[in-house]
């Protein structure tokens, strides 16, 4: 186990971390760039730093609490938790320096009031697709209350870790929707953490179940959505003697994208198990061969009403055609790996296998509707299985922290439902005590929130520096740069067609934040945030423009 896992305090060091080192607005990015160095269990994407930035408060469902678990998604079960021991002690040191223990519970109420200012009202223009719908005026005043609530205690064997957080920004301006408009245009978000750790002289247990939800504008989708994502993982690993022991894991994911025309209701889940053996030549080799067997699930929902006409074309009825496409993708697999601490300061790893690939697709229609006086109802299901055949299965690692103030870690490899290979470099590097700069390069793949059947493979770089220019004046930048498009599981791109034309090839995203600490419990925010993968119609050509804002607001904090 890591260092993190057994401090009972992890939870009050990141709170407290959080709460002298960002505001309201930079939150997300600072607690991205915690998460990376700490965790090393994955590169933040474009998307997810562009959909959690409209959320305000902590987010306790990305709370760094150590790599025992590993994540369902694929670089989890690429790398583990590749850390080298004196990366984390020096991490775990360094944050717990200066942070008191009190209670194990912990209450963080804060409060936010600021101006918004965007591009999209200030030119007059108008939501993508709908000219008849402007976005009005180009400014409003906001009032953003949060509340996050931590437990966190040692007792025994036992460490239990827990947090919830909820946040909500209400724009008094109505004629305000750069957001959206009606509820999505007051983001509401809320997370949750609970993580439990049994350590016995033989045995160790562990779990691990996250949950978020929340509204936005969303880069992948082209639209506003609710999106709901929950986790939950649990690992076995029990000492048979000093050199061998056997490890057992196992995982569920869910996901729900809905609430827009592209999106109406799309749910994506996900599972596996495996168990391995584990034998240890010496202290720095360790020999293991892993068997899993897991799936991917899709269920994608969309409905369209038609106007029926009668011969002299007068409407004289509706049709309602409703269409529920599904995928699923199984597999089973087999690895053996070997992982070799190099030096103390080098761990690598790679596994080579095979697995075994299996696709069903399948496809409920649901007519029903009525015209002159005469209702219908039918339904149908046409569904189709695939054998995919062996497919080879492998992943390759490593972590390098050369010094105190460097860390690199690297992972790719394709297993599981993978059509691509995943691929993660993730650099940490902090040359003075008061500059942090973290830089990421990634590869990853998930199902289309608005194409049936297809995979949305995105590529990215994201990087963020992190700059204290006087004890109460600090700069955060990040941006970031991701190309996407669609595969379907047989390889081969898939065009973006009807809906899916909304989304960009490939997109920019940037902020730029100036946070001044008034006092320990407050703290002046600038943000100038600029997304070039939202884009809006202007007013007299119809040309394509970019989403630009600036913000500025009071955050007061317990």
């Amino acid at each position: 186990m890591s260092a993190c896992s057994r401090n009972p305090s992890i939870l009050h060091v990141v709170s407290g971390l959080l709460r002298y080192g960002s505001g309201l607005w930079t939150a997300l990015f600072v607690l991205l760039l915690t998460v990376a160095s700490l965790s090393a269990q994955g590169v933040p994407t474009i998307q997810q730093s562009q959909f959690r930035s409209q959320w305000v408060g902590e987010q306790v469902d990305q709370i760094p609490l150590g790599g025992t678990i590993t994540p369902l998604n694929s670089l989890g079960a690429v790398v583990g938790a590749l850390q080298t021991p004196d990366e984390v002690q020096r991490e775990v040191e360094a944050s717990m320096a200066g942070v008191e223990q009190k209670s194990p519970f912990v209450f963080k109420p804060a409060l936010g009031v600021g101006w918004q200012i965007s591009n999209q009202g200030l030119t007059n223009a108008s939501t993508a697709g709908n000219n008849s719908n402007p976005y009005r005026t180009g400014s409003s005043p906001f009032i953003a209350p949060s509340a996050a609530f931590l437990y966190d205690r040692l007792h025994g064997p036992w460490s239990v870790s827990a947090g919830y957080s909820v946040g909500y920004k209400y724009y008094s301006n109505q004629n305000f929707v750069a957001n959206g408009t009606g509820s999505q245009r007051n983001p509401f978000s809320q997370t949750g953490l609970f993580k439990a750790i049994l350590e016995m002289s033989r045995y160790v247990w562990s779990t691990l179940a996250t949950v978020s939800q929340g509204n936005g504008f969303d880069l992948s989708t082209g639209s506003n959505n609710q999106q709901f994502n929950g986790n939950a993982n649990t690992e076995f690993k029990y000492l048979l003697s000093d050199q061998a022991a056997v490890a057992a894991k196992g995982g569920y994911s869910i996901q729900n994208t809905s609430g827009a025309t592209n999106t109406p209701n799309n749910n994506v889940s996900s599972y596996y198990a495996q168990i391995a053996p584990i034998y240890e030549v010496s202290t720095k080799t360790h020999l293991s061969a892993i068997a899993g067997a897991g799936a991917q699930y899709q269920s994608f929902q969309n409905a369209q009403l038609y106007n029926l006409a009668d011969t002299n074309g007068v409407n004289s009825g509706t049709l309602s055609v409703s269409t529920t496409p599904s995928s699923s993708v199984q597999y089973v697999q087999s690895l053996g790996k070997v992982k070799y601490d190099v030096t103390g300061k080098l761990v690598v790893e790679g596994s080579f296998g095979v697995r075994q690939l299996w696709l069903n697709n399948s496809t409920n229609v649901s007519v029903s509707g009525g015209a002159l006086g005469q209702n219908f109802s039918t339904s149908e299901k046409v569904s189709s299985n695939k054998n995919l055949g062996l497919k080879p299965a492998w992943t390759l690692g490593f972590n390098y922290t050369p010094t105190a103030k460097t860390s690199i870690a690297f992972s790719i490899g394709e297993q599981a439902t993978d059509i691509v290979p995943e691929f993660n470099l993730l650099l940490n590097w902090v040359p003075r005590e008061k500059t942090k700069v973290s830089l990421g390069v990634s590869q990853a793949e998930s199902y289309s929130s608005i194409a049936a059947s297809q995979y949305l493979i995105t590529r990215g770089i994201v990087g963020t520096v992190n700059q204290q220019l006087f004890s109460n004046i600090s700069v955060v930048l990040s941006g970031g740069y991701t190309k996407q498009f669609y595969q379907n599981i047989n390889g081969g791109s898939t065009p973006t067609q009807g809906a899916a034309a909304q989304i960009p090839g490939s997109y920019y995203l940037a902020t730029a934040s100036v946070i001044w600490k008034i006092r320990d419990w407050v703290n002046l925010n600038n943000t100038v945030y600029y997304n070039s993968g939202q884009t809006i119609q202007s007013g007299g050509n119809n040309s394509a423009l970019s989403q630009t804002w600036y913000a500025v607001s009071l955050n007061f904090s317990l």
